[in-house]
């Protein structure tokens, strides 16, 4: 008896401290850095409208880091970009869908439609991939153009 209260206790702490460095949970926490020390400006789960033909929507884990929007299916799973370089985008409020709370994020050559958990979050996530196109374009607004080039001559 004395054992299984352990256990729960244990599953109670354990599912706390889980929700804790997660945004989604505590809207008091939504805030987002773009010169965080280990370059991940915002993470959180949102959910992902797939591309195809269903449409599904799937919670995934999320970060801004690095100049480029990625995912994960799972904590440990490795991370998927879904925009390569931020400053090829935009990125918008969505009200004409059927859920609440969703944004996209448009680039070149394609689009993803998110949804937050909250107005609260929607707009955090929208300002994060704001202030990360924008310090992206402060921090070295040629470099990757002139990597480019150099690549192309043989340099």
């Amino acid at each position: 008896m004395l054992l299984k209260h352990t256990k729960r206790l244990k599953m109670k702490i354990l599912a706390r401290w889980d929700r804790s460095s997660d945004f989604s949970y505590d809207d008091s926490k939504v805030e987002f850095n773009v010169d965080a020390p280990n370059g991940v400006v915002m993470e959180g789960y949102l959910f992902k409208r797939a591309s195809n033909a269903f449409k599904t929507w799937n919670r995934r884990w999320f970060s801004i880091q690095n100049s480029q929007l990625v995912y994960q299916k799972k904590l440990k799973d490795s991370l998927t970009v879904v925009v390569e370089d931020l400053r090829l985008c935009s990125v918008k409020p969505c009200e004409d869908i059927e859920r609440r709370f969703c944004f996209e994020v448009v680039s070149p050559s394609k689009s993803c439609m998110l949804q937050a958990e909250s107005e609260k979050l929607r707009q955090s996530w929208i300002q994060a991939v704001q202030a990360s196109i924008a310090s992206a374009y402060r921090e070295s607004p040629d470099s990757y153009y002139i990597e480019f080039a150099l690549k192309a001559s043989g340099v």
